[in-house]
């Protein structure tokens, strides 16, 4: 190797972008394949007959978070090891013309690859600053090559050749890096509309299970008034206050005890609160005491799937 170090190209912001998106394209579409095999091989196991909610729930949470460390492992090892192999570059660099070296133009070894890998965790939790660092620092460097000592050059820099090497952005790396771009917008897109309604689903479930934790205290006080007493205690008798008492602003609208209309059971009558969402808003939902098994039961106008187990038809 000749004193090629003041004859370097480094490789600039749309070459790494274009080369991070074929390297994420490849890693992520391995991560999905895997996760639909195992999809199907749950879907195999889980018995025929219709399973808790809740354990499935757990399974699947499991059985996710079991694969996204596999994904991470396999990332590590993806970008490690290439990186310190002799080509110094993963698949996507290698597409665009790119490798990585250390400070002084040198191959990586593993331990300098893989506290790489682990530095551009700062990359992605600045919003992908650090990797827009790269357009602008000296030796266009993103922070996790600043924090690991490494820069990202042309494939012939630091070689025999350095006429070879690519002084202008090419029209791939330019039609790649756009790609990427317009690709990653449609998949925070997508991932928006999964994850907001998700998440608007979850805090339903746990404002009806506030409202139904608020309740379940008074079984009690319940119970022991009807064994003495021989009825059904109302609001005002036996220390429970007005139903208006156990309104909160959020979830629950008011708490009425009494005796159930159908059945003449002891119950509480649990009304939820919430004007953003008609699908509680109003609802109620009761917990009934069965003399004959001395146990409560849950029981509600509300759709199953906002349900605690318990309360579910």
């Amino acid at each position: 190797m000749n004193d090629s170090a003041s004859d370097v190209v480094y490789a600039g912001f749309m070459r790494r972008m274009g080369a991070l998106f074929i390297d994420s394209f490849i890693l992520g579409g391995a991560f999905y394949a895997v996760l639909f095999v195992t999809g199907i091989a749950v879907a195999i196991v889980v018995p025929a007959s219709k399973p808790d909610p809740d354990a499935l729930g757990v399974l699947v949470g499991f059985v996710y978070l079991a694969l996204l460390l596999l994904y991470y492992v396999g990332a590590a090892l993806y970008y490690a090891l290439q990186e310190s192999s002799s080509h110094q570059a993963t698949l996507g660099k290698r597409a665009l013309g790119i490798k990585v070296t250390d400070a002084r133009g040198r191959r990586l070894g593993r331990g300098q690859a893989f506290g790489r890998w682990f530095a551009a965790s700062l990359s992605y939790l600045t919003f992908y600053i650090g990797f827009l660092m790269a357009a602008f620092t000296e030796r266009k460097r993103a922070l996790h090559d600043v924090v690991a000592d490494t820069q990202v050059v042309d494939r012939w820099a630091f070689t025999d050749m350095p006429e070879r090497q690519q002084r202008h952005v090419g029209a791939a790396a330019i039609v790649v890096a756009v790609m990427a771009i317009f690709i990653l917008v449609a998949i925070l897109g997508i991932l928006a509309a999964i994850a907001i309604p998700a998440y608007q689903d979850y805090t339903v479930r746990a404002k009806v299970a506030t409202a139904v934790s608020a309740a379940t205290p008074l079984e009690g006080q319940i119970t022991a008034f009807l064994q003495a007493e021989g009825r059904c205690p109302v609001n005002g008798e036996a220390g429970i206050g007005a139903p208006d008492r156990y309104a909160d602003r959020q979830s629950v609208a008011s708490i009425a005890v009494g005796a159930m209309d159908a059945t003449g059971h002891c119950a509480i009558e649990a009304t939820l609160r919430d004007a953003r969402t008609a699908a509680i808003d109003g609802k109620r939902v009761w917990l009934e005491y069965d003399p004959a098994t001395g146990a409560w039961q849950c029981s509600s106008e509300v759709e199953d799937r906002y349900l605690p187990t318990a309360c579910r038809g």
